[in-house]
């Protein structure tokens, strides 16, 4: 028996790739040499966040996973 498709599986399922994410650019930014690459990795964690809440939109209120990363 084929299991039916859930799109907001596959949403939250990026929404957690994207934290995993943003978590491994913060901890690179920590240790970045310059404040060049810092700022870099800043807006690379700026547009992660703008993609995790873009997505978070998409879903409904009670299927939103929170933020255990942060």
């Amino acid at each position: 028996m084929a299991e039916e498709y859930n799109p907001e599986s596959d949403i939250k399922g990026r929404i957690e790739q994207l934290l995993l994410e943003i978590k491994e650019l913060k901890q690179r930014r920590d240790k970045a040499k310059d404040a060049e690459s810092a700022e870099v990795l800043d807006q690379q964690i700026k547009d992660l966040e703008d993609q995790v809440e873009f997505l978070r939109r998409q879903l409904p209120e009670e299927e939103k996973p929170t933020n255990p990363h942060s």
